[in-house]
């Protein structure tokens, strides 16, 4: 690994991200709660609008016979109403947050509409993300919302820390980048996240190919891509919140994830290619591992 710090380009300014809707969705599940936990954190720097929301699967209706269908819904509603009342009580939220129950339909198309009407500007998701068999499992429900979803999403698995009654501070931020225009994009998130949280801000670049293998080789290398890194740096950036660099070799999610281990990175951030996925096809495998696998929230944008 070879880090290094440079001075911030004079004619680079910096692209300011505005998250003033948030969209918490949950299921009740601790990964859940976790994720309003951080929320929370982001919402105090930002001044958001929060938006805690349920859906309730029109699968509950299956084996329900057609004069029941009524009362299930709304024995559900209750459920899900004391629920959520009881996740804002524990997470010591006070009264700002807008809870919304949604039922009717499917999952996703429910919270796609509620995005599209309310305007949106972050999406975060609790995840159940776990390895079994050397497969990769972000559940039905969260996966087809990564694939789909349009907007920034944040993931929140529940090993990202236990639920406080404090907001969750981001003080380490790990943006990664392969220099592509869509990883790119992702960097006014970074800076953003950065500048609001005053955090420590490392930018990261993996080389994947197998064949740079000696360590000489592989400083050339990185002073290149330290160089590359620059040119992304805007000028707000320069004196204490400038970024480190970071250059590693290897498998790219490998990398990624050791790497916000070492830093006791709080949230990891890249960009995605932009478009609609279909069922079995994600946006990014290195995406898809991390999110299932990192032991801080990642934020992912198509933006």
């Amino acid at each position: 690994m070879l880090t290094g710090k440079v001075t911030a380009r004079d004619d680079l300014p910096i692209s300011v991200v505005q998250l003033e809707r948030i969209l918490v969705a949950t299921d009740f599940s601790a990964g859940a709660r976790a994720a309003l936990d951080f929320t929370r954190g982001i919402a105090g720097h930002f001044a958001s609008k929060v938006y805690l929301v349920h859906v309730i699967p029109a699968g509950v209706l299956h084996y329900v016979s057609p004069e029941r269908s009524e009362e299930v819904i709304r024995q559900a509603k209750t459920f899900a109403a004391g629920e959520m009342q009881r996740l804002l009580r524990d997470s010591g939220c006070d009264g700002s947050v807008q809870t919304e129950i949604l039922c009717g339909g499917g999952i996703w198309p429910l919270l796609q509409e509620f995005i599209k009407t309310n305007a949106i500007d972050l999406l975060v998701l609790g995840t159940h993300g776990r390895t079994s068999a050397q497969k990769q499992l972000l559940g039905p429900v969260a996966e087809e919302i990564f694939r789909l979803a349009n907007c920034p999403i944040l993931t929140v698995g529940s090993r990202a820390g236990k639920p406080t009654t404090t907001r969750a501070e981001v003080q380490r931020i790990l943006y990664a980048t392969n220099f592509k225009p869509h990883a790119e994009r992702a960097a006014p998130f970074a800076h953003t996240m950065e500048r609001e949280h005053g955090a420590q801000l490392s930018v990261l670049h993996v080389v994947e190919d197998a064949q740079i293998s000696q360590v000489s080789g592989q400083d050339i290398v990185s002073e290149f891509m330290i160089r590359r890194m620059r040119k992304g740096l805007p000028r707000e950036c320069a004196g204490k919140c400038e970024p480190e660099f970071l250059v590693r070799f290897g498998d790219a999610a490998e990398q990624i994830l050791q790497a916000a281990r070492e830093l006791q990175s709080d949230l990891i951030i890249l960009g995605l290619r932009a478009g609609k996925y279909a069922a079995g096809e994600l946006p990014s495998a290195v995406a898809y591992k991390l999110v299932c696998q990192s032991a801080c929230p990642v934020l992912t944008t198509r933006q």
